[in-house]
């Protein structure tokens, strides 16, 4: 029965039951945003800090992956945090680390002062990249939580399209110095509105539940829920705490380790397929094709994630219609294609307008399924009382992967130009890789639409 036809009381419910559950998401996300942010800014600055630096292209490499080193560390610290004190605290003490080291970096006199205090903001990002998602897929409802869910990979492309915009005008008019320090200076103007919005957000109810606080959880789920939806759901949360242990040796034990194998391959075909390495690059690739200016290479590196922006709302349209694996399937095989043909245009040394189509044509099958998607079933494949455990593991191995792909994308490009004469057997190692995605799609990918947490867990749970 659509709200429309509803008895006046009831759809009014309906309405504000809408409201709170998608500003209760988008909040938890802002998380999402400054993760984004972050990585893009340091994209936009990385031309600067080469020059500032005197960076040679495997320190360059280094500098990009350094918050990475924190996000590895990050996880499982979180889910420490995550399990003694709520999702929800662990995502404000991060945002207030976060501010801490933004500062220390923006005015860092040293490339080694930089570095420690990225590996600082990236401990912080990493505490916050394992509570936002686990929060929205914990509160959101079965039938939308893959829209929800998505909010988070949302506000990492929005953020990361911000940054961009934000630095143009400062890579315009300031000073090359004050130039990238205004830069990496620039988010934590964004921490304000964050932690702000943090504070409102009420606990997990699988996190209440988890500490026998029924009553709690349940004034939780009837704020997402129709009031016999959330008792139905409050039920099957009952029976999972008390069925289960949680433990870290009990990820490595039949019934838990398959769920572990599908979150480990999300995390890798995450990065591995094309985008995320190539992503923090944008401004060095736009150079490669011609572009001389630091501005515009920045301006493109824009146009790059707004055309990501819109992608991802298409898949928060999609995700709940036709679900998981229908979508990570055909973007797998989309992005096969879009990087065999990146690959010709930078084998045959095209310039101009091409090269930023192709850039963008990239930025479709990430922004529909392989971006997002595994940052949203991450949260969905684990029983309760191990999520947080879990989740930080396969966390760990996604930014583990994101480093080697900030660490190797550079030094893959220059070995690639050594043999071939261009950038482009990189892009042919993602079409390879790619191809492998979607083998994973058709094989052991579960689907997850309109499912609760509990019975995709339980579902899971083989050799």
């Amino acid at each position: 029965m659509s709200s429309s036809s509803l008895p006046t009381s009831d759809a009014k419910a309906e309405k504000a039951r809408s409201y709170y559950i998608f500003s209760t998401a988008l909040t938890a996300a802002i998380s999402g945003f400054l993760l984004g942010y972050d990585g893009s800014i340091l994209g936009a600055a990385i031309l600067y800090l080469r020059d500032h630096f005197h960076l040679s292209p495997q320190m360059m490499g280094f500098v990009m992956g350094s918050a990475v080193i924190g996000c590895i560390v990050g996880p499982f610290t979180g889910g420490w945090f995550c399990d003694r004190f709520g999702r929800e605290k662990t995502m404000i003490g991060a945002a207030f680390l976060l501010a801490v080291g933004g500062f220390a970096t923006a005015i860092a006199s040293s490339v080694a002062v930089f570095v420690i205090f990225r590996i600082v903001c990236g401990f912080a990002l990493g505490v916050s990249a394992i509570a936002s998602p686990m929060y929205i897929a914990e509160v959101a409802p079965p039938r939308i939580r893959g829209k929800l869910g998505l909010t988070f990979q949302l506000a990492i492309v929005v953020g990361s399209a911000a940054a961009p915009l934000v630095a143009y005008p400062m890579a315009l008019h300031l000073p090359a110095e004050t130039a990238w320090r205004s830069m990496i200076a620039s988010q934590l103007v964004m921490l304000i509105p964050l932690i702000y919005f943090l504070f409102q957000l009420p606990p997990s109810p699988r996190w209440l539940a988890d500490r026998g606080r029924f009553e709690e959880a349940l004034v939780v789920l009837r704020k997402v829920h129709e009031p016999l939806l959330a008792e139905r759901e409050l039920v099957e949360i009952k029976a999972a705490v008390n069925e289960e242990e949680g433990g870290w040796a009990e990820l490595f034990q039949p019934g838990i380790r398959f769920a572990l194998v599908i979150g480990l391959l999300l995390a890798f075909f995450n990065n591995w397929t094309g985008w995320s390495a190539m992503g923090g690059y944008i401004t060095n690739l736009v150079e490669m094709s011609g572009v001389t200016s630091h501005s515009t290479a920045i301006l493109q590196f824009a146009f790059t994630y707004v055309a990501m922006t819109i992608m991802t709302i298409v898949s928060m349209w999609l995700v709940d219609r036709v679900g998981r694996r229908p979508l990570w399937i055909f973007a797998s095989f989309l992005m096969a294609a879009v990087t065999l043909a990146t690959g010709l245009v930078f084998h045959f040394h095209l310039h101009g307008p091409v090269v930023l189509l192709v850039l963008i044509l990239c930025t479709v099958p990430h922004g529909i399924a392989l971006g997002g998607l595994p940052w949203l079933m991450m949260s969905e494949l684990f029983p309760n009382r191990l999520r947080a455990k879990a989740v930080a593991l396969t966390t760990t191995f996604l930014f583990v992967v994101i480093f080697s792909c900030g660490q190797l994308f550079p030094i893959l490009v220059q070995i690639s130009t050594d043999r071939i004469g261009s950038a482009a057997g990189v892009f042919w190692l993602f079409t390879f890789i790619c191809l492998l995605a979607a083998l994973f799609g058709f094989t052991i990918m579960p689907e997850t639409k309109g499912r609760t947490l509990e019975d995709i867990s339980n579902s899971l749970k083989r050799d």
